[in-house]
């Protein structure tokens, strides 16, 4: 399997409409593609954690890249994992505050696969987020 994460800016400013149908057009493509991961969102940035099977993911980070959507796409790691981090979400998603946001997006990531700093921040804030969108 294969994990990635990166940070992207929105194209264009969004609604809470634009990000609930974003979450739910990515929910139905990642659930037919094996993918899971999570999404934070803050200030019209995202940070991205995606990963399931190593075609599927590929994949979808190259349709990632090429959406109008994104701009200032920064790929933190690309890794091959063991299993998954998140099986339970096939994109879970929250908002997340300038700090956090940093922090997570901040932290070293290549190389560290899911031990590392960048793995642990991610998976110790959303263990502890109040604000996901269901």
């Amino acid at each position: 399997m294969l994990a990635i994460a990166y940070v992207s800016s929105a194209a264009a400013p969004l609604g809470d409409a634009d990000l609930a149908r974003i979450v739910e057009t990515s929910r139905v493509a990642n659930a037919a593609s094996g993918i899971t991961g999570v999404l934070l969102y803050c200030d019209g940035n995202f940070m991205h954690y995606l990963e399931g099977a190593e075609d599927a993911v590929v994949h979808t980070f190259a349709r990632i890249r090429r959406s109008g959507l994104h701009r200032h796409v920064n790929e933190l790691m690309n890794l091959h994992i063991v299993e998954r981090e998140f099986p339970d979400w096939y994109l879970g998603f929250s908002r997340t505050s300038a700090t956090e946001f940093l922090a997570v997006a901040a932290a070293r990531w290549k190389g560290s696969a899911q031990t590392g700093p960048g793995a642990g921040l991610l998976r110790s804030f959303w263990s502890s987020c109040r604000v996901r969108l269901d």
